[in-house]
């Protein structure tokens, strides 16, 4: 439940580019590398929190996914009935929101859990390049040749199979 201090997502006045800049950098500074622990991340280098609802809980709530209230305070919440891949995918969402629109717990905020806004669609572009970077998911994909296998994509960057073709796709690829 909204506290009365967070306010909404805006969205950013920023590029694509400019958020695939800030999602690799963002690793590095959090020492990040492709398939590394969230939860490490959330909590013991930013300080927030990581916690998981049930069905009713999260059905029935108007909470967002992520309510920040200040720098090193924030929680991400999760479905506790969703698969490892599809959370560690939330879970850069999520944090595409902390950095992009409360830039780093500067800004409360409280994202919404559904919609498909553009501060949503900002938060999807960071998740997929702080997951996938583009240089790592380029040359581990070149380096299959001609026929490039999805699940061993996935399996090395640690997203869902739809994830590691969507950010092929992004790049002109398409798998078979």
């Amino acid at each position: 439940m909204a506290t009365g201090q967070e306010s909404m997502v805006q969205p950013a006045q920023i590029s694509k580019q400019k958020i695939e800049e800030l999602a690799e950098q963002f690793a590095q500074v959090v020492g990040y590398q492709p398939g590394g622990d969230l939860r490490e991340i959330i909590e013991n280098k930013l300080g927030g929190e990581l916690k998981y609802a049930d069905a009713s809980e999260w059905f029935n709530t108007e909470d967002g996914s992520i309510k920040v209230r200040a720098r090193k305070d924030f929680t991400i919440t999760l479905a506790n009935f969703t698969g490892p891949l599809r959370n560690r995918f939330t879970i850069a969402h999520e944090l595409g929101h902390y950095v992009i629109h409360s830039r780093m717990g500067e800004v409360p905020i409280e994202a919404p859990r559904k919609g498909r806004s553009v501060a949503e669609r900002q938060a999807d572009a960071f998740a997929a390049a702080f997951l996938m970077p583009k240089e790592q998911f380029l040359t581990f994909f070149d380096s299959m040749g001609e026929n490039p296998d999805l699940e061993l994509i996935a399996g090395h960057f640690r997203v869902s199979k739809s994830a590691a073709n969507y950010r092929a796709q992004e790049f002109g690829h398409t798998i078979d």
